[in-house]
């Protein structure tokens, strides 16, 4: 499904991604973990188009994404960016309507649709304001499921939130894992990531240092680097 193959990124010199490859299959779940400014993120902005590579290249499913257009990938950021002068309907259904040209009404029904599968159809007329944090993550989940992703990317989807939001956020993400939605979740959560993944990368200094199967990498991991980031996490 994803095909990311020798990828190089800097900013002004500094090398943020270092020769990164790796493979996504279709219907699975991956966790990239690391330390804070390991290139997790930039990896999945590189990934959704948000930020051009330098070199390298990645595919999704057979595509380059150099071929501007590609409109299956949806994100969700830590800080939820939904537009603040509209309702939580409102916020899901404007990119189907703009984007995709779908009719209004059908729309309208999609976006009641998402917003009982995230557990929020009696907040449809609410503002963002007027919605907590875990509230807000779970519309912008909603939001980026309405354009019909056939992969989900989520960067520290909970890392804004207080401790007590974090897990209606998760419950969200593990509903999707079930439903073999392709997805790769960039977290700190180590017991979510475990739970939820089919594999984990480990990234430290723009480079991935270990990446396999889930379970073996939080029981027994091989790399140095990766036992003390894990001792200190879990």
């Amino acid at each position: 499904m994803i095909k990311v193959v020798n990828v190089n990124k800097s900013f002004k010199g500094l090398k943020v991604l270092k020769n990164i490859s790796f493979n996504v299959n279709k219907g699975e779940v991956i966790s990239i973990i690391g330390p804070s400014g390991s290139g997790k993120s930039t990896l999945l902005r590189c990934i959704s188009q948000l930020e051009e590579i330098d070199s390298g290249y990645i595919e999704v499913d057979n595509i380059p994404i150099t071929k501007k257009g590609y409109k299956k990938i949806g994100i969700v950021f830590q800080n939820f960016n939904l537009f603040p002068h509209k309702t939580a309907l409102e916020n899901i259904i404007e990119a189907p309507i703009v984007v995709n040209k779908i009719n209004k009404n059908k729309a309208v029904e999609l976006g009641k649709e998402l917003l009982s599968k995230v557990g929020l159809l009696d907040k449809q007329d609410y503002y963002p304001y007027q919605l907590s944090g875990g509230q807000k993550q779970r519309v912008a989940i909603a939001r980026a499921l309405a354009m019909e992703p056939e992969i989900m990317l989520f960067d520290e989807p909970t890392s804004a939130l207080d401790p007590e939001l974090v897990g209606e956020v998760l419950n969200v993400i593990k509903e999707l894992a079930k439903q073999h939605m392709t997805m790769l979740i960039v977290t700190h959560e180590m017991k979510f990531a475990r739970e939820v993944s089919d594999r984990v990368i480990f990234m430290d200094n723009g480079e991935i240092i270990e990446k396999g199967d889930s379970n073996k990498i939080f029981e027994s991991p091989k790399h140095i680097r990766v036992k003390a980031f894990l001792s200190k996490m879990v």
